[in-house]
């Protein structure tokens, strides 16, 4: 991805391009933490030991199951370095989460990434795209920055069809923030397939952004082998206080998830009528396919304040924000035409990409 170009008048900017929540779902979360800053001088938990527990009670899994470090992001560096230490290859689409190619590299492993079909996961050029090399597999759900999603069928006849060596990362970062009778669930598919991990985060609806804590959940003897690599007191006391917290007041984050989903479809049923193209999402974001007009258009929004994300050449992704912005972003639609929808773009050099199916 690209940072949108052109300077947004300081102090005033609608920051629309991080997938953060405009507003903390928790009111009195300040107070909350402040105990857990009675003893700064301390190690944290090592193992963070009571949040595991936390989680297993909220999403009933084993605290054997569950996982717990600095971000969903490092767990699954964690997974890649585990299942293609300097070698083999991790396959996912494009686009998807940028990090994902430099998790990758900093392996030593090399990304092959399948484009997306219709904008969403083309899984079966997925499933064509294994080869010996193939070690990890990496499903975002729903697709970051697209917003689209796979349902619980064809995620389920996937994962069959992955060989059982390879490692099948299912990211749902996003999760809270889709319609459960669309989108699969991860923590009902990962039980009995040793090969699939889990990724979620307390960054998005639960807004710890800042906090850097995520959480994963595997076959008891995949979560036992990731644990063994990951570095005891890598979250912190006041990461572990806020995230307990934070399910402890899970009514509250699921309300304020509802009124984020809310603000989307405004936006996305504002933006449709006067022509803009937009795909549905089942994330906290919108993806407009603008293809080669989206750096302009990012470029455009950053001039009038609004910070948004632009995919060169293939497309923008706005962040749900305060009802403020999220109007602002219409106004400034609403002052100009749509530009062209994107096309299918050709893969670039180093991209492998199999025969499409119909």
């Amino acid at each position: 991805m690209t940072d949108a170009t052109g300077p947004a008048t300081a102090g005033r900017e609608h920051r629309l391009s991080l997938n953060e929540l405009p507003e903390a779902p928790i009111a009195d979360l300040t107070r909350a933490l402040r105990p857990s800053l009675d003893e700064p001088h301390r190690y944290p938990d090592p193992h963070a030991r009571e949040l595991t527990e936390a989680v297993a009670r909220t999403y009933a899994v084993p605290p054997t199951d569950v996982l717990v470090g600095p971000g969903s992001a490092t767990l699954l560096q964690h997974v890649v370095q585990w299942a293609a230490p300097g070698r083999g290859e991790v396959l996912y689409a494009r686009p998807s989460f940028d990090a994902y190619r430099l998790i990758v590299r900093s392996a030593g492993a090399r990304p092959v990434e399948v484009p997306l079909r219709d904008h969403r996961h083309d899984l079966p050029r997925m499933l064509e795209n294994i080869t010996a090399d193939t070690r990890v597999l990496i499903v975002c759900n729903p697709n970051n920055p697209t917003g689209t999603v796979v349902n619980a069928a064809d995620l389920t006849a996937f994962l069959r069809a992955v060989p059982e060596r390879v490692v099948v990362v299912l990211d749902e970062a996003y999760h809270e923030f889709a319609d459960a009778e669309s989108t699969a669930d991860g923590r009902e598919l990962y039980r009995d397939r040793p090969n699939l991990v889990v990724l979620r985060s307390f960054s998005k609806a639960y807004g710890l952004a800042g906090l850097r804590v995520g959480y994963a959940l595997a076959h008891p003897d995949t979560a036992h082998t990731l644990r063994d690599r990951l570095l005891p007191f890598s979250v912190s006391t006041v990461a572990q206080a806020a995230a307990l917290t934070a399910l402890a007041r899970r009514t509250d984050v699921l309300r304020y998830a509802a009124h984020i989903v809310a603000e989307r479809e405004r936006l996305a049923e504002r933006l449709a009528l006067r022509g803009w193209p937009v795909v549905p999402s089942g994330a906290n974001f919108l993806w407009l396919p603008l293809g080669s007009a989206s750096e302009a258009f990012a470029a455009e929004a950053a001039r009038q304040g609004i910070l948004v994300r632009a995919v060169h050449g293939e497309g923008v992704r706005v962040t749900v924000g305060t009802e403020t912005a999220n109007d602002a972003l219409l106004r400034l639609t609403a002052r100009r035409s749509p530009a062209e929808p994107a096309h299918d773009a050709l893969p670039r050099p180093g991209h492998r990409l199999g025969p499409a199916k119909a």
